[in-house]
């Protein structure tokens, strides 16, 4: 928190200069960041390493941190000490000096503290000028950490680095015994495939906004693996996915509550808020600070905004990531932006986290975000034929829908500068162990199939039979939603209720280590087209998970 900054600009008037940016944006490019903006994540392990991370912190605040350390060095961390200053080229020129001497080794950069110079903890942060958001409304100047771990001036983070943005050594004592507890869990239950997602809408009109909802289910679809289990909540009153919408931030907050992998948000933001939906005449809002002490989530989440401001750790009050990373039961982890976002810029940096979690398997959070980072301004991404169709694809829609003479590279690097993560980047990951199953390529209504794979070791779990996640359900235009009166209130619950409900047989069994075979009987009323089963084990180690899909089709008469 920021007592008063002339770098900060315009922020509380930020809402009518946000909504005309993403007026100028291209709808598309929109769609691709929403897509793009779902996660899923779990637990590994780092090997040892000598002095591998910087951490700097009031020196007054030792014994609160020392748990945390003790844990941290029990896995092989050591660390190097700075104490903390608001002096920020003080600081910057201490860390360089300390990185001369460890680069070899080194690997994260722990800033303890707000930004804040009223407070014992005040780390400061730079400002760097805007060239590319600022042509469509956004700030002059961009807040950022990221000189703190750029050992070299190339804009490319050396070190995984993450603010713990707290006021007081109670504060970080508090959230460090959090990160312990996460960590140390023995529970291995389905919440650790759980990722829910919250999407605003663009404004632009219902076919503009459905065309957005369509690609973002389709993308969904290919980018986040089929065994995740995925929720979806929009901010559209024609959307299956839209609960009552008069309460729908208490819907937001339930579905933070439930906990998981990620929650994640996708859409305009604010500092202390988040956006409003449109039903009738009245604007309702998603998320506000009044909605904070409801917070109380059962497994606690890596929060992601993929929205503006809502990581502004310097502004006059704590950012919306801020106040819910530090409360007793909130996410674990936020990922957030100190300034005005963009479509283009969120789904490139999204493109990186998704390969980080889905395909490398990157062990630690902060790393996640420090490789996604340094691919956003990787060569390749400036040379159309090392890049892939989907990356070619978004490129090409945002260059033809920018300003002559728009550089998206530009608009890339004030995503690395503006994109933090709050939190403890040492943060582990638990990943799954994916299982192969196999399933008849084709199959009917009513038939009896069997699915075979191979347990990696003894667990306890379900085999389900569902609706892909793109399906579109057309009997759910039936339901009678209506905003204005209870039943028809009642109805939109309803609808939503039965669109995030997928499962449509699910047998519960054990699995021992080696090969399994089980029979399922398929519902006899089923619709043609592809369908999915899903298989998730647990045991006392670790987690397991499979996928595969299926056609079905109604024999002729």
């Amino acid at each position: 928190m920021l007592a008063s900054n002339q770098d900060f600009e315009g922020v509380p008037e930020v809402k009518p200069r946000v909504r005309e940016l993403f007026r100028k944006l291209p709808i598309t490019a929109i769609a691709l960041s929403f897509a793009l903006g779902s996660f899923a994540l779990g637990f590994a392990t780092t090997p040892a390493i000598a002095q591998d991370t910087i951490l700097v912190r009031p020196a007054e605040w030792t014994e609160a941190i020392q748990p945390w350390k003790e844990f941290r060095e029990s896995q092989g961390h050591q660390f190097i000490e700075v104490d903390a200053t608001p002096k920020t080229m003080e600081l910057d020129s201490r860390l360089k000096e300390i990185y001369a001497k460890h680069h070899e080794t080194l690997r994260f950069i722990v800033l303890v503290g707000d930004v804040d110079p009223r407070i014992q903890a005040s780390i400061g942060t730079f400002y760097r000028d805007s060239t590319a958001m600022v042509q469509f409304g956004g700030d002059k100047r961009i807040g950022t950490d990221n000189p703190y771990a750029d050992f070299d001036d190339d804009d490319v983070p050396d070190l995984a680095l993450a603010r713990i943005p707290a006021d007081s050594a109670e504060q970080l004592q508090a959230y460090l015994k959090r990160v312990i507890k996460y960590e140390i869990k023995e529970s291995f239950g389905t919440w650790r495939r759980d990722v829910h997602i919250v999407a605003g809408v663009g404004g632009f009109g219902a076919v503009a906004d459905s065309v957005i909802e369509m690609t973002t289910r389709r993308f969904l679809a290919d980018r986040v693996p089929g065994w995740s289990e995925l929720s979806m909540t929009q901010a559209s009153t024609e959307s299956h996915y839209c609960p009552d919408p008069y309460r729908f931030s208490e819907v937001t907050t339930e579905r933070m509550n439930q906990g998981g992998l990620f929650w994640v948000y996708i859409g305009h933001g604010h500092v202390r808020t988040l956006d409003y939906v449109r039903v009738e005449e009245k604007y309702v809002p998603i998320f506000l600070p009044t909605n904070i002490p409801a917070v109380n989530c059962k497994h606690a989440p890596i929060a992601i905004f993929l929205a503006c401001y809502t990581g502004a750790y310097d502004a006059t009050q704590d950012s919306l990531a801020e106040e819910l990373l530090l409360i007793e039961n909130g996410p674990i982890a936020a990922i957030a932006a100190t300034r005005v976002s963009g479509p283009y810029g969120l789904a490139m940096l999204a493109d990186g986290l998704l390969d980080n979690f889905y395909v490398d398997r990157v062990p630690t959070l902060g790393q996640v975000v420090q490789l996604a980072k340094e691919r956003l301004l990787a060569p390749e991404l400036e040379d159309t034929g090392k890049q892939t169709g989907q990356i070619q694809m978004i490129s090409a829609i945002a260059s033809a829908m920018s300003p002559e003479d728009y550089e998206l590279r530009a608009e890339r690097l004030e995503h690395v500068w503006q994109m933090h993560l709050l939190g403890d980047p040492l943060l582990k990951l638990s990943y799954p162990e994916v299982i192969e199953l196999d399933v008849p390529a084709k199959s009917q209504p009513g038939a009896k199939i069997e699915i075979r794979g191979v347990a990696t070791e003894a667990c306890e779990g379900f085999i389900e039979f569902a609706y892909r996640r793109e399906k579109v359900r057309r009997e759910l235009d039936a339901i009678p939603v209506d905003p204005k009166t209870e039943n028809g209130k009642a109805a939109y619950q309803q609808r939503y209720k039965a669109a995030n409900e997928r499962v449509l047989v699910k047998v519960d069994r054990s699995f021992a280590e080696g090969p399994f075979s089980l029979k399922l009987r398929l519902p006899g009323d089923l619709a043609n087209g592809k369908y999915c089963v899903r298989m998730f084990g647990k045991s006392a180690k670790g987690w397991q998970v499979g996928y595969n899909e299926l056609s079905i089709r109604k024999p002729r008469d």
